[in-house]
Parts: C-alpha cells; structure tokens; sequence
C-alpha cells in the first residue's frame, strides 16, 4: 500500500505520525502522478474563486486500487471522510493476487 499527496516530505511525514498511517506516502510535488490518475483539482476557475482557491491544485481525495502494470482496477472519491468502503477495496486486492 503506498498514499500518494502533493505535500512535501517533512509534511506527509508529520501526517502519517498525526494519524498513525502504517504504510509509506509518496510526495507528488510535481503533480504528475495526480494529475495522471485524474484527481488534481487543477480547474483554473478555482484560482480566481475565495471559496474554492484552497483546494486548487490539491488531491481530490481518493482510494484507488492499481495493479503492477499501472491499471487503474478500482477508484473512488473517499469524501466526505470516513466513507471508505474498506471491505470493498479488500476484495478487489485479493483478487489482483
């Protein structure tokens, strides 16, 4: 399992602690990997709007399954948060084994 954010290293690590993640975040400065997978909000609009400029440029919250050859097997928006159906992401990794 790995988590993918747009923050910087010192920050992701200061997350994981806060939150007592146990698997390793990857720092996506660049946006590449976001924005490759379809969940950066980089909507231009949203730069110019006081309600929205705060999550511009940022993740849209998500889980994803991806196998090893990089396809997208499962995806979803994980807002609003504590709606990730854990069972449900379970069972589409056991059967990517």
């Amino acid at each position: 399992m790995l988590g993918i954010s747009v923050d910087f290293n010192a920050a992701n690590q200061a997350w994981a602690a806060q939150l007592g993640l146990k698997y390793p975040l990857l720092a996506d400065t660049r946006r590449e990997m976001t924005r490759g997978y379809g969940v950066l909000n980089d909507d231009p609009s949203a730069a110019t709007d006081p309600k929205r400029i705060a999550g511009y440029l940022r993740a849209i919250a998500t889980v994803m399954v991806v196998d090893k050859a990089g396809v997208v097997r499962y995806i979803r928006d994980s807002r609003p948060r504590n709606t990730i159906p854990v069972e449900e992401i379970l069972a589409v990794a056991e059967k990517l084994r």
